[in-house]
């Protein structure tokens, strides 16, 4: 069986095989003329319906059971339509036979219909006042699981109800009154539970957070903020817990919270439907925007905001308290810094996602308010730090004094007629009687004590160098308040404050301090004599009480430099001007000891060390170039504490230390060995000598602390908060101008050059007091006992100047102030041969007598036999010789002392004769002449 005809696709058309057929047969039997023509069409078109015939019978019995089946179904719809229409004709007649009965009952029915009615509104209102009836009790249940949208909705449409439908109930009018007041206290309450949610929540999760992250010791007090940044830091130094409100808007944004509808319902199976702060903020916003006390929650919320912030502080402050009770009052200040700055961005979180929900109620509720906002909140933050400042800073007595010095000041500079004017008097008031001591004024009195005291709980005592454990803190803490408010650096309220406290009162205030602590010091009776002992090691010596408390001041001001190193220009400043008048008090002491007169010319020595070219020339001799390398190296290894690697070598070789101490004693010699020293040229009193040493010590210790302390402002920028966020960017710290730091490392190193200077003075002054001693200006064997009892005094006045100067300086400086000594004693000696007028055997054992004793007595205090005064002994004993013995010795041994010597020695020789002839001498000296000319060395 072939498959049934389908459908052409639809647009395609078929092919019309047989369209121009009929036409082609019309036109030929009308064109044709004979009926022969006809008849073959005829014919022709009878064949083609044969054709036609067959193929159709053949497609009807091909077709024949689909032809059935589709009659037969045919005749099944036609009969079931005919019946429908049967059925239809009928309804229509029952329809019409009801209209026609009921037309008949029609005002029976309308009654009936109007009683259904009363009938369903009365028990619409018994469901209502059944309704009304359980409103306390589910009002209840809704206030005990805080499901306060519930309660609003509930209490709203009661109330509505009892104002409307049921008005006229009377058994009602009670409850709906109670509900009214309900009603009214329902917002009270929402207010409250919202602001708990806005304060008291956030501020207890931080407590607790940070107890739980801190150990043992509760709070986080070892929090990497407690190592100062150097601000200078920064540490930087933020709690495990502390966020930056920055991170918490970016994640706001991305995370898009406030994106869902306002469209929100309690959940009835929730225990805790406060634990979702997010919806439960907008719940609560939600039911005061039902019950029309959004402008009211939000005008209280403004009011109470100062208030509520200052509760934070107070019962943190308690928490702190509780959990550092044993530590420092100073770390836990820090701590309750860290806790507060966290806990007011938690308390900014709530409030932003309180902002959001009110946007979107006033919004869908069509309100007429415009709400606070973030800025005003964190402004409020800051008035409220700005008075917890203002208690731990003290500011109050600190502006009383500020008020007291100005006074003071403008008195100072006014009319000097004023001290000298007639005062008046001031009259004793005489009180008859006072009620203080009354009952009622003592209970008063404790009362506001006892609430005063409860109002205000510090942590610890006020004092203005509290500002020092806070600063780098609330820096930190004001950059993030900048960065989110989206100011400019340094233009906040709070910023401002404190940049105005510490420039205008603390750095005056302290600079006031520390000059009268350097003035009580410098200038007390006992200054210059006072000295303390900062080390027990052997080679570490007393200093001056002055020096040390200087330098401890200054050390006060590096601890101000690192808490607040956005300030290092002003201490800077400071700084210099402190130093500059303590330098000095130290110059004006040095030349009390060394200008005991109104010229300090008669003092030999200081007369010398003021001429530049001296001084250079001391300074350049290899014995200063030496000691001051070993002292560079000494004050790098923390003053020979630590044994560094590489140490400088201290050994050298006699013939190194004659040939370094040589050119001093020619160049003193000839400077001195003419005119004498007389005793008022000389420092004979050895306290005076100690007071220089000591002065010495003193100022090259403190001019090594300056040094390093003036280091201090040419370290690297640091930032001031610790996690690097643009942190800290509280920005780096700004640079020290090359003015005053070259001004600070002038005044160090003019201490160092004060030291330089007693150290050269000391030096010269042992060489000076040799002159004075050694050189008498009468011929010099008149008197022989003279001779030794100078001598004498010499031995001791060295021994006296080496006890004074090793229990004040260093044994490096003790080396070099007596090194060299002997070689300038040998030429003093040797060079006295010239002023003798005749030497015999007495007087030449009498002079190798005195250069033994000399010998000796450096011998104790250098520890080394002295060498020079060995070649000071062979060279008087020279005069036991004769001159020709001498000129043979030259020639056998070769010459052991200068030509001047030698001359010297042949001149005092012919002298001594009885015989003189000056003829021999002139001979003698041609011919040591030709003998020093043959050898060609000169010693």
């Amino acid at each position: 069986m072939d498959s049934p005809p389908v459908k052409p696709p639809r647009g395609v058309k078929p092919v019309k095989e047989t369209s121009g057929l009929l036409m082609s047969v019309i036109r030929t039997l009308s064109a044709s003329e004979t009926n022969e023509q006809r008849d073959r069409e005829k014919a022709k078109l009878e064949a083609d319906y044969k054709v036609c015939d067959q193929r159709l019978d053949q497609l009807v019995s091909r077709h024949e059971n689909d032809l059935t089946r589709v009659m037969q179904m045919f005749g099944t719809i036609s009969q079931s339509v005919t019946e429908n229409r049967d059925r239809v004709r009928r309804t229509k007649e029952m329809l019409q036979d009801c209209k026609r009965k009921l037309r008949c009952k029609r005002d029976e029915l309308k009654a009936l219909w109007m009683e259904g009615l009363e009938y369903k509104y009365m028990l619409q209102l018994l469901d209502e006042i059944e309704k009304m009836n359980n409103v306390p009790s589910q009002l209840a249940n809704h206030m005990a699981h805080k499901r306060f949208l519930h309660a609003t909705k509930l209490l709203v449409e009661a109330v509505k109800l009892g104002k409307d439908p049921l008005e006229g109930v009377e058994s009602l009018k009670e409850l709906s009154q109670e509900l009214e007041q309900r009603k009214e206290q329902l917002h009270l309450q929402i207010l409250a539970e919202l602001k708990n949610i806005l304060y008291t929540r956030p501020c207890q999760h931080i407590l607790t957070l940070r107890r739980q992250g801190s150990g043992r010791d509760g709070f986080a007090v070892h929090s990497p903020l407690q190592r100062s940044i150097r601000l200078r830091v920064s540490g930087r130094n933020r709690s495990n817990v502390s966020r930056n409100l920055m991170e918490d808007l970016n994640k706001l944004r991305v995370q898009d919270l406030f994106s869902g509808t306002f469209n929100m319902e309690e959940d009835l199976d929730s225990l805790n439907i406060d634990d979702n702060h997010r919806d439960y903020v907008a719940i609560l916003v939600k039911s005061l925007c039902l019950l029309e006390k959004l402008p009211f929650a939000l005008d209280e919320i403004v009011r109470e905001m100062q208030v509520s912030l200052s509760y934070i502080i107070q019962k943190s402050t308690h928490h702190v308290i509780d959990f550092t009770e044993n530590l420092d009052s100073k770390l836990a200040l820090k701590e309750l810094c860290n806790v507060l700055f966290d806990q007011f961005k938690e308390v900014a979180d709530m409030h932003l996602k309180l902002l959001k929900w009110v946007d979107k109620g006033i919004k869908i509720h069509k309100i007429d308010l415009k709400p606070y906002t973030l800025q005003y909140y964190w402004s409020q933050v800051q008035e409220v730090l700005q008075i917890f400042l203002s208690d731990y800073l003290d500011l109050q007595n600190m502006s009383n004094d500020l008020q007291i010095d100005n006074n003071a000041n403008a008195s100072l500079t006014g009319d000097i007629s004023v001290y000298f004017s007639r005062r008046k008097q001031q009259t004793k008031k005489k009180v008859l009687f006072k009620f203080e001591g009354s009952s009622s004024a003592l209970s008063l009195s404790s009362t506001l004590k006892s609430s005063k005291k409860d109002h205000k709980v510090l942590i610890c005592l006020s004092h203005p160098n509290n500002i020092l454990i806070v600063f780098i803190p609330f820096m930190c803490f004001i950059e993030d308040i900048e960065n989110v408010l989206g100011m400019t650096h340094g233009s906040s309220a709070l910023h401002q404050f404190i940049t105005q406290h510490i420039s205008t009162v603390y750095l005056k205030r302290k600079s006031s301090e520390i000059m009268e602590q350097i003035e009580n010091a410098s200038k007390a009776s006992d200054a210059w004599k006072a000295t303390v002992l900062l080390d027990l090691s052997s080679d570490y010596k007393p200093l001056l009480m002055n020096a040390v408390t200087v330098e401890r001041c200054m050390r006060e001001w590096k601890a101000v430099l690192h808490s607040l190193p956005l300030y290092s220009e002003k201490i800077a400043k400071y700084s210099v001007k402190a130093l500059k008048e303590y330098k000095d008090t130290c110059y004006a002491a040095y030349r009390g000891i060394v200008q005991p007169h109104s010229e300090d010319r008669r003092i030999c020595s200081a007369a010398w060390l003021k001429d530049e070219d001296i001084n250079r020339f001391l300074k350049s001799l290899p014995n200063w170039l030496n000691l001051k390398t070993q002292q560079e190296y000494f004050a790098r290894s923390e003053r020979g504490r630590k044994v560094l690697k590489g140490q400088p070598s201290e050994e050298e070789s006699p013939e190194d230390v004659r040939m370094r101490n040589r050119k001093e004693a020619e160049i003193l010699a000839s400077n001195l060995g003419e005119g004498g020293v007389t005793a008022s040229e000389i420092l004979s009193d050895m306290s005076l000598l100690k007071d220089l040493a000591t002065l010495q010590e003193s100022m090259e210790w403190f001019s090594i602390r300056m040094f390093q302390y003036s280091s201090e402002f040419r370290l690297e920028p640091l930032r001031l908060s610790p996690n690097n966020k643009k942190e800290e960017s509280n920005d780096l710290m700004p640079p020290v101008s090359s003015a005053i730091l070259h001004q600070l490392t002038s005044i160090a190193q003019e201490f160092d050059e004060l030291a330089n200077t007693c150290l050269l003075l000391l030096h010269l002054e042992v060489r000076v007091q040799c002159f004075h001693y050694l050189l008498v200006q009468s011929p010099y064997n008149k008197d022989s006992h003279e001779a030794d009892l100078k001598v004498s005094e010499l031995s001791r006045v060295l021994a006296n100047v080496d006890e004074a100067m090793t229990s004040s300086l260093h044994p490096r400086k003790c080396k070099y102030i007596f090194e060299g000594l002997g070689h300038l004693i040998a030429k003093i000696l040797i060079s006295s041969a010239q002023y003798m007028q005749v030497i015999d055997e007495a007087g030449i054992q009498g002079m190798c007598r005195k250069i033994f004793a000399l010998q000796q007595t450096l011998t104790n205090i250098t520890m080394t036999r002295e060498l020079a005064l060995d070649h000071a002994r062979h060279y008087f004993e020279l005069f036991f010789q004769t001159s020709e013995e001498i000129l043979n010795g030259i020639v056998d041994k070769g010459p052991e002392f200068s030509e001047l010597e030698y001359m010297n020695a042949l001149q005092l020789l012919n002298r001594s004769q009885k015989n003189k002839d000056s003829n021999s001498v002139t001979v003698h000296l041609e011919r040591l002449s030709d003998i020093l000319g043959e050898v060609g060395v000169t010693v």
